[in-house]
């Protein structure tokens, strides 16, 4: 019997998984519809990607999820690393999923970027207060850790899942803005503000090379 994946929030990046692991799981998404879903069966699933976003009754909804699912199912929780920065609805949503599945992957993605998420495209012609470094993650790396992480079956971890190497945000726009041929973004200072970043680092079990290592290599 084939290994069953359920994703909660087929977004960009939802989406672009759901139609990567087809090939080789049974893979479904779930709605927003908690009764739809049960007649559907869609939590009596093997593995559950958990990647909706930390807005309006977002615990409120992902509390309803996570009472339909067993506590056997393996969870893969898409965060992001704004935790580091205390953004309040994703450190709660990291404490209400650990508290129900103490077993569950939390994923701490790095801003997602990649085909037509272009760095610099959102910011052109703007005035930034701050340079600073890139916090990015290619989505098709994002989408091949994933696989790996069900594959493998990791369980209880938290990772940061960011490229290998990051960029300074001017020189990385100013690259794409003259590629792409959009505006260029400025900066009112020059100085780049280092934030301390844990550093992404995945466990040996899952033989991960990134596809795309260098946030400039991107597009």
């Amino acid at each position: 019997m084939s290994v069953s994946v359920a994703i909660l929030g087929c977004g960009w990046l939802g989406s672009a998984l759901k139609a990567h692991l087809q090939a080789d799981y049974k893979t479904l998404c779930i709605t927003k519809e908690i009764e739809a879903n049960i007649r559907h069966g869609a939590y009596r699933c093997d593995t559950c990607v958990i990647g909706i976003p930390p807005k309006g009754d977002h615990l409120a909804h992902l509390r309803q999820h996570l009472a339909q699912l067993s506590t056997q199912t393996h969870i893969l929780f898409l965060s992001s690393i704004s935790y580091y920065n205390g953004k309040e609805e994703v450190v709660r949503a990291e404490r209400l999923l650990k508290h129900t599945f103490p077993d569950a992957v939390i994923l701490r993605l790095g801003g997602l970027m990649g085909y037509d998420r272009i760095a610099g495209k959102y910011t052109a012609g703007k005035m930034l207060p701050a340079n600073s470094m890139t916090r990015y993650i290619h989505r098709d790396d994002a989408v091949g850790i994933i696989e790996r992480i069900i594959a493998v079956q990791l369980r209880g971890a938290t990772l940061n899942l960011l490229a290998p190497i990051q960029r300074v945000k001017k020189s990385l726009y100013t690259h794409n803005a003259r590629r792409f041929g959009f505006a260029q973004t400025h900066f009112l200072s020059e100085e780049v503000v280092h934030t301390p970043m844990p550093p992404s680092t995945l466990p040996k079990i899952l033989n991960y090379r990134f596809k795309r290592p260098d946030v400039l290599t991107f597009w």
